[in-house]
């Protein structure tokens, strides 16, 4: 946190403070070597506000990570060396790639400061945490921490004196060393049993420890047949569209090749699925001609039946649809689903800040990486969750759409961008409960029947979100 004592007479003159949670560790973690990283904004004008970004490192050279870093700054975030660097740390590098916005147009720099709006401090703090966790595969991210302050500039003097201020932004990452590399983190071992059986679990489900809940999960291979339907919802969703979301530098693929699947068995996700479902059922008695159909359920009879029970039919709406991401993060999504964080209101979401999925594999495709070496080592990924749809808040324009879904009165919003700009339809759920992560897809991009060659890049997948077409 930060504040200053008097900001009529010396607005620079700042208080800060840094609060510490310690926690015990076994012995091997507390020898371990820890990392600092920290990005930062510096003001150093008003009129017009303008900034510098730094970065600053500080931390023994483990294994050589200073000249992984180093690559990996200079090559993808312009960073440089200046001739005169801090004593503070040990790595000192000025880069141009933070970008901070207005909060709203007309912003008051002596009331309210400049930049106060959203910045990309957040992705990039993805991509480094990318590159340090899951490409060089020996480091874990144990706290984030960012703060924003404001750095004021004088104008006029004696009576006519007065401050505008330019916010700056700071992220700080702690990494710690695991000797050896990562272990596979994605086993479902450790995830707790139910310890009851589940809510109406699907009846093709063949684990009898997971249909009974004694079982945390089991991750089960797909059978041929499903593998098909996948191949069938990747085929039949794609579209022959690019939006800036794309941002790998690679052109768009004509077709994705699935490869394997796994489902997943999870007893306690899967049952307050089904309690949701029983709400949402309840909330859509009069609403069922109005439901929208995602294309996923067209693409695919038999796992779009799936869907329907023989009796009641489908009152909640139920549909599948996809997510994309990284291998890696597709199997712990599997353990761990989704979470929904209304913190991320700045973040930039197009809709609010929600669980964004979509019906187009194109679409789900603009998220999607590959991971570097393992066992899935260049395909991507893709989740085909269960979603429970109900009734649709449907809008062409981009705003923070979440209370109609938290009061109740729909149970998701669509975005509509195939109308208004005709690009992509995406789907945003506000309760965690309203998904259910069964597939991961490990699926290869090909184009004139060739196996495409992997982008040269070392990036995060993004949040899954839609921007500006």
């Amino acid at each position: 946190g930060s504040m200053s004592p008097d900001p009529q007479r010396d607005p620079n003159r700042t208080l800060r403070e840094q609060q510490v949670k310690f926690t015990r560790a076994p012995p091997e973690k507390a020898a371990a070597p820890l990392l600092l990283i920290e990005l930062r904004t510096i003001p150093i004008s008003a009129d017009p506000p303008q900034w510098d970004g730094v970065i600053e490192i500080c931390g023994p050279d483990t294994n050589g990570v200073h000249a992984q870093l180093h690559g990996f700054i200079t090559k993808y975030m312009n960073g440089s060396l200046p001739q005169f660097a801090p004593g503070n740390c040990d790595l000192f590098y000025v880069c141009n790639k933070f970008r901070l916005k207005p909060g709203s147009l007309g912003e008051d720099g002596r009331w309210g400061g400049y930049m106060n709006g959203e910045s990309n401090l957040g992705k990039w703090t993805m991509r480094i945490c990318d590159f340090m966790v899951d490409h060089l595969g020996e480091w874990d991210l144990i706290v984030c921490n960012s703060d924003n302050l404001s750095r004021s500039f004088r104008h006029g003097s004696g009576d006519n004196k007065y401050y505008n201020s330019v916010a700056a932004r700071e992220m700080q990452m702690v990494f710690r060393h695991r000797a050896g590399g990562r272990g596979v983190f994605m086993s479902s071992s450790n995830v707790k049993p139910l310890g009851r059986p589940p809510l109406q679990p699907p009846p093709y489900w063949k684990d009898k420890g997971c249909i009974n809940g004694e079982v945390g999960q089991k991750l089960i291979p797909g059978t041929a047949d499903e593998l098909a339907w996948m191949q069938e919802i990747l085929d039949n969703t794609f579209k022959n569209k690019v939006t800036r979301d794309r941002k790998d530098g690679q052109p768009l693929a004509d077709r994705f090749v699935a490869v394997q699947c796994i489902r997943s068995e999870h007893p306690q996700l899967w049952d307050r699925y089904a309690e949701r479902r029983k709400v949402v059922s309840e909330s859509c008695r009069s609403a069922e001609s109005n439901f929208v159909i995602p294309k996923t359920m067209t693409a695919s009879h038999s796992l779009a039946q799936r869907c329907t029970h023989a009796s009641v039919g489908n009152p909640a709406n139920q549909a599948y649809l996809l997510h994309g991401t990284n291998p890696t993060s597709a199997v712990a999504i599997l353990s761990n689903s989704f979470t929904v964080d209304f913190a991320g209101k700045s973040a930039g979401t197009m809709f609010g800040p929600g669980i964004y999925l979509a019906e187009s594999s194109t679409k789900a495709d603009e998220y999607a990486r590959d991971d570097a070496g393992g066992e899935y080592d260049g395909l991507y990924a893709v989740l085909v969750c269960k979603a429970l749809l109900g009734r649709s808040y449907v809008t062409e324009q981009p705003g923070d759409f979440r209370d109609p879904v938290l009061n109740g009165e729909f149970d998701h919003v669509l975005g509509d961008r195939e109308k208004a700009v005709g690009t992509f339809r995406e789907f945003i759920f506000f309760h965690d409960a309203s998904i259910y992560p069964e597939y991961a897809v490990f699926y290869r991009r090909e184009k004139d029947g060739r196996i495409m060659p992997r982008p040269e890049r070392e990036t995060a997948p993004p949040v899954m979100e839609m921007a500006e077409e």
